[in-house]
């Protein structure tokens, strides 16, 4: 899947596929990794330990140098696959030459540093089997630290159209990490933009948006790991990729186009400079706020961003059920 097959504008599809009756079917899960053996080893581990389904699983190994290969091979794990990069690709070319891999109806993709309870795809698949019509679902997520010590809960979007909330924010929770959907809807929309990373998930949950309504299961079926060396604490970078975003999306179909508000999201890149102490990238994306949106806005975002108001995402862990997440204690270090 290449960045060429994502060039044409996107427009809503006036005739959606039929959704085919894969809800009994295998499914395949794409691990891409690179230089996180250890961690792989944790995702791996809640992959294998999936419920009631039938499982292959394809790591892709982009360009690594910690002998991930070599040593999953080693262990000669059932239904486990391995495909090797040479050279580092990127992780939307990893997910690539997973879907391309794939052989099973149902597909599934996790970041090598993220964990699933072991019922998240059999509750996926019961509500695709549940709500006719709908091609990929996706599960709550619970933000978690290093020591897996949950930090908040990330809830799913309302199951139907989700095109509109796609539209001003990635409204699906955990990356790249909790979807799961046909694999020739994957394939429809043209797999992952190779052109970015940081955003390729919203990228692609736009396009697939386009084509089916979502099957929500709101449970924190996933194990998000926020920590310091995510793409996400790359200001600039993010900055780039919203500005690609914005110029790919103008035309959604009926979701209008990608609606950004560009005083709210300088504010915020600029308070991700801030935590990570670069005090110079701070003050650039103030004054390039400043420069292109204006000073009132900019004020009044960043006035909305100390209050919290507007739209709530996150809820915190308190509103949780503690039961709910008793599946992440096999995972945490003795």
């Amino acid at each position: 899947m290449s960045p060429d097959a994502e060039a044409e504008p996107t427009a809503r599809s006036s005739t959606p596929e039929p959704a085919a009756d894969v809800t009994g079917a295998p499914t395949t899960v794409v691990i891409p990794t690179h230089n996180r053996r250890h961690l792989l080893e944790r995702t791996l581990r809640s992959v294998l330990g999936q419920e009631g389904v039938d499982l292959d699983v394809i790591v892709v190994d982009d360009g690594g140098t910690d002998d991930t290969c070599r040593a999953l091979t080693d262990r000669g794990l059932r239904n486990v696959r391995v495909i090797r990069h040479e050279h580092s690709r990127g992780v939307s070319a990893a997910r690539n030459t997973g879907l391309t891999a794939a052989r099973s109806p149902l597909i599934a993709f996790v970041d090598d540093d993220d964990l699933w309870a072991p019922r998240k795809i059999a509750a996926q698949v019961a509500a695709l089997r549940s709500k006719p019509g709908t091609r990929w679902s996706c599960v709550g997520a619970v933000h978690v630290n290093a020591d897996l010590t949950p930090i908040s809960y990330r809830p799913t979007p309302a199951s139907g159209d989700v095109g509109a909330d796609l539209s001003t924010r990635n409204a699906i929770p955990g990356g790249g990490s909790g979807v799961l959907l046909e694999t020739e809807l994957a394939r429809e929309v043209g797999g992952f933009d190779e052109s970015i990373s940081i955003l390729a998930d919203w990228d692609f949950y736009l396009r697939l948006s386009l084509r089916s309504p979502l099957a929500a299961v709101d449970e924190p079926l996933l194990g998000y790991y926020v920590h310091s060396d995510s793409m996400y604490h790359n200001p600039m970078g993010l900055l780039d990729e919203l500005l690609y975003m914005e110029k790919k999306h103008q035309d959604l179909g009926d979701a209008g186009r990608l609606d950004l508000d560009h005083s709210l999201w300088y504010v915020r890149l600029a308070g991700m400079a801030h935590r990570l102490g670069d005090r110079r990238m701070t003050m650039t994306l103030l004054a390039r706020g400043t420069r292109r949106r204006g000073l009132t806005p900019l004020v009044a975002a960043a006035r909305a961003v100390i209050r919290r108001t507007g739209p709530r995402v996150d809820r915190s862990i308190a509103e949780v059920d503690q039961a709910a997440l008793s599946w992440l204690d096999p995972y945490r270090e003795p």
